[in-house]
């Protein structure tokens, strides 16, 4: 069907170019040497020129084509005779609707011919007209992207550092950690003062989208990872050459009910407009959000965007606790529900005119249940293996928030000193957050910008009288000030019995700041950005466990400077280095400097 149309036209097209030469052939015959008024002849010419057609061939056509004329000049004469009448050859005139249609010189038509081959096939080949069902049509909704990083990381320890800090987030992975003197082994320590020098690591993550239709999306993502840990897929290499594992990131399905709103469900992206402040980039949410932006990215004038959504944190076990002593009555009976969850909204305005955009949102984060609990009293030495409240200890952590220890472990009455303390930290606070974020970009070339980000986050949940809320059990013992002779008790005595003057060295609030100049994301050879940003994370201001997993080395109580730059060295290849500069807010003396060398690539 496709090939009898492009035969049809151009069989046209070739009939009225054949009509041209021939009418005009007895004037230019004569002068085919001579510049023409007829743009056909003149055509036919520049053929020959350019060497579409040869000298020879191009004769041969004006020869054809004087032989037309005077065909052509006949049947001028014969329609021009009265209706019916036969004309000069004797030929009688077409019907009405007929078209007499004149004789196309084979040259003109071989030439057409192969034109419209190679077109026809060259359709046919992106089209995939020879074989329709070769390519399954799931594929031509599905797209593939990915990324790498190959990273070369040194940390770098200052020698001032305090030596005696516990790794609380080992304390409790590795856990329960025993803290009795008498019988335990080891309680985990950070690294404060040995460099660690030339440590490769590398990111890889692969991802699926898939267009169920219109309005459903389905993405899937896998990645690389050291642990299940939610804040950092970058695998360290080494271990012996062993293999690396790979991890669910990413699984979701997105929901276009209307035009500006997005449902999603499952494990997603951050919804939210934020920064590595609260949030480290590669964390991902698992639960449902609702999404709106009213304004397409990069479009002029006033947008209105917001985000929200539930977000399960932890469930308590099905079983808990799954184990009974002799106390049945007691200590048998399972734990009622206990949930961990976040709860998060965001709104606000984008602002574009001209070369200035201006973006700034305000967000809400409740966090419900995160606070650790004082257990009831646990009879360990009769053969428990579990107390009352070890569900509410932290699933993850990292450095920074005050915690406190959770079991309530009854002694051994005929051998108190000698009876194991098997422990767990919790948060000593509740957290809930409100966070203020803007940037303020001006686009001053095709690809470079100025970026000016703020962000500022405080903890209005915080309160030091909730540190102390167990006293005199259940004491912090992260963040507070040394007493006389390093004895440490921040909530005795209190002052008349005001636990919130409790000697707590901690804080709400956190902000940062940055500036970038270049291209944000450089991914054409030649692009660039350098950026300069500082950092201040009192411990309590956010959970330790969601925040940047590389400024401190993670966590919060920090401050400091973040420097770096990029350079796009091929297209979607690109170098990056930065120094992470950061010292303690409070507390013993724990700076570290992390200095990263990265190459990256994405398709």
């Amino acid at each position: 069907m496709m090939l009898n149309k492009w035969n049809f036209t151009s069989l046209k097209l070739a009939s009225c170019l054949a009509m041209s030469v021939a009418v005009a052939a007895p004037a230019e015959a004569q002068t085919a040497a001579q510049p023409s008024s007829n743009a056909t002849i003149n055509l036919i010419r520049l053929l020959v020129k350019q060497g579409v057609i040869s000298q020879k061939n191009a004769d041969a056509l004006l020869k054809e084509a004087e032989a037309e004329a005077a065909q052509a000049r006949t049947e001028q004469t014969a329609s021009a005779a009265p209706a019916g009448q036969p004309g000069a050859d004797g030929v009688p005139p077409p019907p009405p609707g007929v078209v007499r249609v004149p004789y196309v010189p084979e040259i003109v038509k071989k030439q057409i011919r192969d034109e419209v081959k190679k077109e026809v096939l060259a359709q046919a080949r992106a089209e995939n007209w020879a074989q329709p069902e070769a390519v399954p049509a799931w594929t031509k909704r599905v797209r593939v992207h990915g990324d790498f990083r190959l990273r070369d990381e040194g940390d770098i320890y200052a020698k001032t550092n305090a030596d005696d800090i516990i790794d609380y987030a080992a304390f409790n992975a590795n856990g329960p950690t025993d803290i009795n003197s008498n019988t335990a082994i080891a309680v985990p320590f950070l690294n404060t003062r040995q460099n660690r020098y030339d440590r490769l690591s590398v990111r890889a993550r692969l991802g699926f989208d898939a267009d169920i239709s219109d309005d459903v999306k389905v993405g899937i993502r896998l990645a690389s990872g050291n642990d299940n840990g939610p804040v950092s897929t970058t695998q360290l290499l080494g271990g012996g050459f062993g293999k690396k594992d790979i991890w669910l990131d990413q699984a979701y399905v997105m929901v276009r009910p209307l035009k500006y709103l997005n449902l999603t469900g499952g494990r997603m992206p951050n919804p939210f407009f934020s920064t590595d402040l609260m949030w480290d980039p590669d964390l991902n949410f698992d639960g449902v959000a609702a999404t709106m932006e009213t304004k397409k990215p990069g479009g002029q004038g006033f947008g209105i965007f917001s985000a929200g959504g539930w977000f399960p944190i932890g469930y308590i076990g099905a079983n808990y606790p799954s184990n009974c002593g002799p106390l049945v009555e007691v200590t048998c009976g399972k734990s009622p529900e206990y949930q961990k969850w976040l709860l998060g909204g965001q709104m606000g305005v984008d602002w574009r005119d001209g070369n200035f955009d201006w973006r700034f949102g305000v967000a809400a984060y409740d966090f419900h249940n995160l606070q650790g609990q004082l257990s009831s009293p646990c009879f360990l030495y009769l053969g428990f293996k579990e107390c009352s409240t070890d569900q509410t200890r932290p699933a993850f952590m990292q450095k920074g928030n005050t915690v406190f220890l959770i079991r309530q472990i009854v002694p051994n009455p005929d051998n108190p000193n000698g009876t194991p303390e098997p422990q767990f930290v919790g948060l000593s606070f509740e957290y809930d957050v409100v966070e203020a974020n803007q940037r303020l970009s001006y686009q001053f070339d095709d690809s470079k910008f100025i970026n000016l980000d703020f962000d500022y986050v405080r903890n209005l949940s915080y309160d030091t009288k909730f540190a102390c809320r167990y006293a005199p059990l259940g004491l912090p013992l992260t963040n507070v000030v040394p007493g006389a002779g390093g004895y440490i008790d921040p909530c005795d005595p209190p002052i008349g019995g005001d636990f919130s003057k409790a000697k707590i060295q901690s804080g709400p609030n956190g902000y940062y700041a940055n500036i970038t100049v270049g291209n944000p994301a450089p991914r054409e050879a030649g692009d660039w950005n350098v950026s300069l940003g500082y950092k201040y994370l009192q411990p309590d201001a956010v959970p330790d466990a969601f925040t940047d997993s590389e400024f401190h080395l993670g966590g919060t109580n920090a401050r400091g400077f973040i420097v770096g730059g990029s350079v796009a060295v091929f297209d979607k290849t690109w170098l990056t280095a930065r120094w992470l500069s950061a010292n303690e807010v409070y507390g013993p003396p724990l700076a570290i400097d992390v200095v990263q060398l990265d190459l990256n690539a994405e398709f």
